[in-house]
C-alpha cells in the first residue's frame, strides 16, 4: 500500500505529570505515515482524489492543542484513532516527540501503528478531572462533567520566570533592547534596579546586571532557547569563552519552584545565588519568594549574604516601554 506522510509537524500542547507541565505548553512534534492508495489521484491528476494531508494537520492542530492528557501514549493512541475515523486511510503509524525532556536526548516520545481493526482507546480524562474523582464519596453519583473549552482555559496557562541580564558591551542599550524583547514575546516584565559589578575572572568593562520577571507560556527548555536566540541576535557569540565579554548575558534563575537538569548544564534553580549582583536584584523585586532548595525567603538569602552591607552600586535605566 502507498503512504502519504507528515514529517516534523510540531504543535504545542499541555503534556506531561508534573505540576509544572500542567501551567505550561510544551512543543511536540508529529510524524505521521497513512496508508492510502494514490493510484487513482495519480490517474486523474485530481486533487479531490488525493488524501488531503493539509486537513489531516488542522485537525491534529486542533485536537493537540486542546488536549490535556498526562502521557505521550495516551495522546499517540487517540491522533491515531482520529485519524482512522475521520479520514480514508487503512492503517496509521505515527510518532510522537517530546524534545526535551530527558538530560542528553534531543527527545523522546513513542511510535505506534494501528489499523481500522484496531480497537479504539477508551475515552480519556484530564489529570485534573481524575483528582475530583478520586476525591468524591464513593456513594455519590458522579456529576456529568461540563463541557470544556481546554484551548481558551490554557492559552493564558502560564508560570513566572526569574531571569538574570546581565552587560558589560553598550550595556544600557543591549539591556533596554533586551527587555524590549522579552515584553514583545511575553507581555508585561518586570524589572529589577540595575547594579553595576565589576567583571569577574577576565579584565573588561563593568557590567550592569538586573532582574527581569516574565510570565512564561513556554516550557523552560524552549525558554532557555529563545533567550540563547535573543543573545545572538544581540550580538553573544556563544562559542566565547566562559569568562569574556558580553553583549548580552541572560539566564533562567527560577521557573516557579521547578528543580530540574536539562540538556548541557541546564540547572533550575541556576546556582549563581552566590553572585551578589543576582540575589541583591531578586531581592527587590521578589523579596518574599521562597528558593525552593534553600527554603529561605530571597529578603533573607540577601539579608545573610557577605556583601548585604555593601550592595554594588545602582544605575538608574529608564526601561519605559
Amino acid at each position: 500500500m502507498d503512504t502519504v506522510f507528515i514529517e516534523g509537524l510540531e504543535i504545542e500542547a499541555v503534556i506531561g505529570i508534573y505540576d509544572w507541565e500542567r501551567r505550561v505548553r510544551q512543543p511536540l512534534q508529529f510524524d505521521v505515515e497513512m496508508a492510502f492508495d494514490n493510484r487513482k489521484a495519480a490517474t486523474t491528476d485530481a486533487i479531490a482524489d488525493t488524501l488531503d494531508y493539509k486537513a489531516v494537520s488542522k485537525r491534529l492542530i486542533a485536537f493537540v492543542g486542546q488536549s490535556t492528557f498526562a502521557l505521550v501514549e495516551t495522546l499517540a493512541e487517540h491522533c491515531a484513532s482520529l485519524i482512522l475515523l475521520e479520514f480514508p486511510v487503512s492503517q496509521v503509524r505515527l510518532k510522537l516527540s517530546k524534545p526535551g525532556a530527558v538530560r542528553g536526548a534531543r527527545a523522546v516520545g513513542v511510535s505506534i501503528q494501528r489499523s481500522r481493526d484496531t480497537p479504539a482507546p477508551a475515552p480519556a480524562v484530564d489529570i485534573a478531572t481524575a483528582e475530583a474523582a478520586t476525591r468524591a464519596p464513593a456513594t455519590r453519583p458522579a456529576r456529568p462533567a461540563a463541557k470544556k473549552k481546554p484551548a481558551a482555559k490554557f492559552q493564558t496557562a502560564t508560570c513566572k520566570a526569574y531571569l538574570s541580564l546581565g552587560s558589560n558591551l553598550d550595556p544600557e542599550n543591549n539591556l533596554r533592547r533586551a527587555v524590549a524583547a522579552l515584553r514583545a514575546r511575553f507581555g508585561e516584565v518586570v524589572v529589577s534596579p540595575v547594579y553595576r559589578t565589576a567583571a569577574e575572572g577576565f579584565s573588561g568593562p563593568d557590567f550592569l546586571n538586573a532582574i527581569a520577571i516574565i510570565d512564561s507560556d513556554i516550557h523552560p527548555f524552549a525558554l532557555n532557547d529563545w533567550l540563547h536566540a535573543l543573545e545572538i541576535v544581540q550580538g553573544r557569540d556563544r562559542r566565547d569563552e566562559y569568562y569574556s565579554n558580553r553583549p548580552l548575558d541572560i539566564d533562567i534563575i527560577y521557573f516557579g519552584n521547578l528543580v530540574l537538569e536539562g540538556p548541557g548544564e541546564f540547572q533550575l534553580p541556576r546556582p549563581e545565588l552566590h553572585h551578589a549582583y543576582v540575589l541583591k536584584p531578586l531581592s527587590d523585586v521578589a523579596p518574599d519568594f521562597v528558593d525552593p532548595l534553600r527554603k529561605m525567603t530571597l529578603a533573607k538569602l540577601w539579608k545573610a549574604h557577605p556583601r548585604s552591607a555593601t550592595p554594588p552600586a545602582q544605575v538608574a535605566i529608564d526601561f519605559t516601554p
